[in-house]
Order: C-alpha cells, then structure tokens, then sequence
C-alpha cells in the first residue's frame, strides 16, 4: 500500500516564495505582475485537488468558491476568471467571457491604494458592467486567507486523493535544471 501521508513543507516555501513575490511587484508598483502572479498561485492550487478535472475554468472557479469567495464577497469567482484571462491572455482585464456576455461586469482594479476598505461606495454602479476591486485588498486579505483556509483543509480534509496529490506535487515541486 501506497504511503499517502504528505509532506507539505515544500509546498509551504512555494507558497511563502509565491507571496514574496507578489508582495515584491505589488510594492514595486507592479500591479498587473503581480496579480498574474497571483493568478498562477490559484491555477497551481486549484490543480493539486481537482482530482482528474482537466478543465482550468471549473477548478479555478472550485477553488475560488471553496476558499476565496467569503473573503471578498462582492466579487464571484466567474468575474475573476474572466479577469484572470484577459491578464494572462490579453494583457487587459476584458476577457472573450465579457466580450461575449457570459460575465456581466468588469473587475476594474483600483492599485497602490494604502487600505484595504471596500472602494465600491467611491463609484456609481448604477451601470453594473464594471466593479472597482481594491488591488491590496484583493491580493493582501482574501488570496491570503484563501491560502492559509486551503493549506489547512490539506491537512484536515480526508476525503481528499492524497495519492494523486502527491504525485502533482511533484511535479508542481521538481526541480528545474537549465
């Protein structure tokens, strides 16, 4: 029988070193980078337990709505994927979701913003195609607390496939020789 216990230490130096980074740009006044970033933490999360989901889409939006959505409610986890891809596909936040009607609003990020309070009452939505999502807010409280809430389910989870887990993790963790 297959030993399923997991060792997550080094999944917790990537997690720490993905934050370093996104905490680095963020700072530097490199705000798209390091929402990309943050984009890649939740793909590679989001995959470590999507069992044999090939889709990104459903277990991105698995992950958001499990472990992120309560942090930043304002926000749904299909207006984030389709933000996640019009950065990463685009370079913009219109997705062909927006563009095609599938997601009403825009997330519209508000950076270098000193505070994490709401910036929703700063703006009419009376239109409702766009929301102002605060940058900080988003990356330093609720992709924080999803991590911490999605690191302790590893743990406490039995239902998980702790097999296929740790096969993914070594392929998320191997190392990458030039």
């Amino acid at each position: 029988m297959e030993n399923t216990e997991l060792d997550l230490s080094n999944l917790d130096r990537h997690i720490q070193e993905s934050f370093d980074g996104i905490k680095l740009l963020y700072e530097g006044g490199y705000y798209n980078q390091a929402r990309y970033c943050a984009f890649i933490l939740i793909d590679q999360l989001a995959w470590l337990v999507s069992g044999l989901e090939e889709q990104v889409n459903i277990y991105f939006k698995t992950w958001l709505n499990k472990h992120f959505k309560h942090h930043y409610p304002e926000i749904t986890p299909e207006e984030i994927w389709a933000s996640r891809n019009g950065l990463l596909h685009n370079g913009s936040s219109i997705s062909r979701d927006i563009v095609n009607g599938r997601v009403a609003r825009q997330l519209f990020y508000i950076d270098n913003v000193n505070s994490i309070e709401d910036l929703s009452h700063n703006f009419d939505l009376s239109c409702n195609t766009f929301f102002p999502v605060n940058t900080a807010r988003f990356l330093q409280v609720a992709l924080y607390h999803a991590v911490l809430e999605f690191r302790q389910n590893l743990n406490d989870d039995s239902g998980l496939d702790r097999i296929e887990i740790k096969r993914k993790l070594g392929k998320l963790l191997a190392p990458i020789y030039p």
